[in-house]
Order: structure tokens, then C-alpha cells, then sequence
């Protein structure tokens, strides 16, 4: 699967909204589901729904500093970021095997 190059489209946080907007993937913010993740979280979520990227906390003004960088700069932050990773969020190495194909 090739990599996006679309830009994204970012709209202020909303609870359990997307943020950004692009043709492969998207980002979401989700405030609600407190008992499943933990706390707030940022989906950076493949495709129709493939892969969920999840950090925990709010992180949609980061995103939007990377509005029309595409997918990779999107991925560069979350993997900046997997420390932060949610527990119920895919792995790196399962888009990676995905994309290579």
C-alpha cells in the first residue's frame, strides 16, 4: 500500500471527533471513553479504520502543525511520540509490514 500524500485538514478538538482529514488516514481525538483507554486520547487512524496509532493525551496541536506534510510527517511525530503510546493502540510493526506490501 502507498503512502498518502494528501493534506490534512485540521478542526479544533471536539470530544471523540476527527481532527485531520486526508484520503488514507486521519486523526481523532477522543475524550469520552475514559474506562476503555484511561484518560483523553489521539488516534492517528489507516485507511478506513485498519489501524488505530493511539497516544494517550491531547495531541491534536501537534497534528496540526503538520497540516499539508502528509502521512509520513504524521508518522514521524507519533513514532516521536511512542512513549506515550495507549495500550489498546496497534503496533509500528504491523503498518510497516502493510506498507511494504
Amino acid at each position: 500500500m502507498e503512502a498518502p500524500l494528501q493534506n490534512a485538514i485540521h478542526m479544533p478538538p471536539t470530544p471523540n471527533q476527527i481532527t485531520s482529514e486526508a484520503d488514507e488516514f486521519y486523526v481523532s481525538f477522543n475524550s469520552r471513553d475514559w474506562r476503555i483507554y484511561g484518560g483523553d486520547t489521539t488516534a492517528l487512524v489507516w485507511g478506513q479504520m485498519q489501524k488505530f496509532y493511539i497516544l494517550n493525551g491531547d495531541h491534536t496541536a501537534a497534528y496540526k502543525t503538520l497540516e499539508g506534510q502528509g502521512w509520513e510527517a504524521h508518522l514521524a511525530y507519533f513514532r516521536e511520540n511512542y512513549d506515550q503510546i495507549n495500550k489498546l493502540s496497534d503496533k509500528l510493526d504491523d503498518l510497516e509490514v502493510e506498507t511494504a506490501a
